[in-house]
């Protein structure tokens, strides 16, 4: 499974539409077995789309996106959580662990 995270420093970036980096990590059994980084130099969101799809990402963690490209993503088979914030690798791994809904991950007005 191939699990990429909006990075901003070593924070989630607020925003997916306009995230300048990805951190994309490879698990098997919920465990990382390979790290790299991608950078997001497309701003039109069908290339962005497109760019995210063309690197086999199964999940994708930010803290929000619009809806034009979260349906876009979807319909690509890419499972977006939203409403994400922390430091980057706390989130990763809390998805591992299965942990992530745990509402100190949530950015603020965020419900369940």
């Amino acid at each position: 499974m191939r699990i990429a995270v909006t990075i901003w420093e070593d924070k989630v970036s607020p925003l997916l539409d306009t995230a300048n980096k990805l951190l994309i990590i490879e698990s098997e059994t919920q465990k990382q077995v390979s790290r790299f980084e991608a950078f997001l130099l497309e701003r039109d969101i069908s290339r962005r789309c497109h760019f995210i799809r063309d690197l086999n990402i199964d999940v994708l963690i930010c803290g929000g996106v619009s809806r034009q490209l979260s349906e876009m993503l979807m319909a690509s088979e890419v499972k977006v959580v939203s409403g994400i914030s922390g430091p980057a690798e706390d989130v990763l791994d809390a998805y591992l662990k299965g942990e992530l809904l745990d509402s100190k991950f949530f950015m603020p007005g965020r419900r369940h």
